[in-house]
């Protein structure tokens, strides 16, 4: 061991290590959070109401 070390340099390591894995699972996560998101909008507006639906239009004419 050098002559200035204290011998913490694994340990300390380890922790940054650690929150590198944790940050990068909670960037995993939070882009499959968006993923699902996005998918469940998209498949919303697939199921919706059609564009030639009299009612949208008679919405869309009054507050036009």
């Amino acid at each position: 061991m050098a002559g200035d070390s204290n011998g913490t340099g694994v340990a300390a390591h380890a922790g940054v290590m650690a929150r590198r894995v944790t940050a990068l699972f909670a960037m995993v996560v939070l882009v499959a959070l968006l993923v699902v998101l996005v998918w469940r909008v998209y498949m919303h507006h697939q199921h919706g109401i059609p564009a030639d639906e009299s009612a949208v239009v008679a919405l869309h004419a009054r507050f036009a």
